[in-house]
């Protein structure tokens, strides 16, 4: 059973084919939750919920007022099982986190063997070496992101520590047990957040009577759930534009090398409408979706098109400020994946082909652009029929997750 370190380490009963989880994204714009299942398979999704958040409930991703947001998961929740008998009621959710304070680092650690490196790794010696550096890892990440954001290390919580990597003498393993050698690299991704935005989802959970299985970096992932991220020839750039912030992950080689996150999303677009036009926010809203489904008359459309396209490209810049401060990356990859009800705008699109990656960031070529829809995700099986938008892929990708640690990895 992997257990999360924020949470108990008392062994918890591990999941059957018959539980069903919840996998919540508490957006800016839009709560999304998913009723699944995992097996040796992967992922079964029975039933999609999505509810609009009124505009005073969050801000970049962060929630600003509890009693709205716990309301809105409870309507959801319902939702999602009103035709379950009671011993099929889901006992626990995994959810998202996102937001400028949430620090995600990746982590090359290379390990010697210096006893009995001839002779094969046992199961208890490869429990002792991944504990011993997860404990590092702990100690170090909550040391960097205080040092970055003015925070003790009693005001951090770690979110995860996911081993995404495995060698052992220069040989990459999905296992270390059976194996000789003396060079063992590992490759880690850790996510950090401040400890009160940790607590609000944390009382969400215990608000709804449910055990949280992980509370995850969103970036990391949506990037881990594309199919054959994690192969060690895949590399790409996943950007994700939700309401209130904009995320980014970079894969190299199949690792989650770099995320970022910046406050700027789809509610931006929706405030300089509403502003521009001098009309209700709700009111932009839907007139902004209409416009991404090209469903306004010509004149509004041309209307939106003259607000939308300036607030796009200042969108651009700050991507390109966030992309330049990915230190550990040498060459960008030239696949570029979008989801996000915020990439659904065109003018998003429109910037980022428009835009002069070579010039400005590192890039050996024009990358290309695309959507990530919710066909391209890994090990998911759809029978809610409903999992067809790209603002979906979020929270498909919790559940992802949670297969990925509970199933497909053994825990570990």
């Amino acid at each position: 059973m992997f257990n999360l370190p924020f949470l108990s380490k008392t062994p918890k009963k591990p999941l059957t084919k018959d539980d069903n989880v919840v996998a919540l994204d508490i957006g800016t714009e839009m709560l999304k939750s998913m009723l699944f299942t995992v097996d040796n398979l992967g992922v079964e999704i029975s039933k999609v919920s999505r509810i609009e958040q009124q505009q005073h409930a969050m801000r970049s991703g962060i929630i600003t007022n509890l009693d709205t947001v716990l309301e809105n998961c409870r309507l959801s929740i319902s939702s999602l099982t009103e035709k379950l008998a009671g011993e099929e009621y889901p006992k626990n959710v995994v959810m998202g986190i996102a937001g400028e304070y949430i620090q995600g680092v990746s982590i090359v650690v290379n390990y010697q063997r210096e006893e009995n490196y001839e002779k094969e790794v046992t199961p208890k010696e490869q429990e002792k070496i991944i504990q011993q550096i997860e404990n590092k890892i702990e100690v170090n990440g909550k040391e960097d992101l205080g040092q970055r954001i003015g925070l003790t290390n009693e005001d951090i919580e770690i979110l995860h520590i996911t081993k995404t990597g495995l060698e052992i003498g220069g040989m990459p393993v999905d296992s270390l047990i059976g194996y000789k050698g003396r060079d063992v690299k590992l490759n880690y991704y850790a996510s950090f957040a401040p400890k009160t935005y940790v607590e609000a989802l944390k009382k969400v959970a215990a608000e709804l009577g449910m055990n949280v299985l992980g509370i995850v970096s969103q970036p990391f992932a949506v990037a881990r759930a594309f199919s054959g991220s994690s192969n060690r020839d895949f590399s790409g750039i996943f950007i994700d534009i939700g309401g209130g912030t904009t995320d980014i992950a970079v894969v190299e080689k199949g690792n989650v090398l770099e995320t970022k996150m910046f406050a700027f999303g789809g509610r931006t677009f929706t405030k300089e409408i509403a502003k521009a036009l001098e009309i209700d926010y709700r009111i932009a809203e839907q007139r902004k979706i209409k416009y991404s489904q090209k469903e306004l008359s010509k004149d509004l459309s041309r209307d939106i098109q003259k607000i939308v396209y300036p607030v796009a490209r200042l969108w651009m810049k700050t991507l390109k400020s966030a992309m330049s401060y990915c230190d550990d990356i040498t060459t960008f990859p030239n696949q570029i994946y979008i989801c996000g009800g915020g990439s659904l705008l065109p003018e998003i699109r429109e910037v980022m082909l428009e835009f002069p990656w070579k010039k400005f960031l590192p890039f050996s070529v024009v990358p290309k652009i695309e959507f990530f829809t919710p066909e391209k995700l890994d090990n998911i099986k759809d029978d809610s029929g409903e999992l067809r938008n790209v603002f979906d892929i979020t929270p498909a990708s919790l559940a992802k997750f949670v297969y990925d640690n509970e199933v497909k990895n053994g825990g570990r």
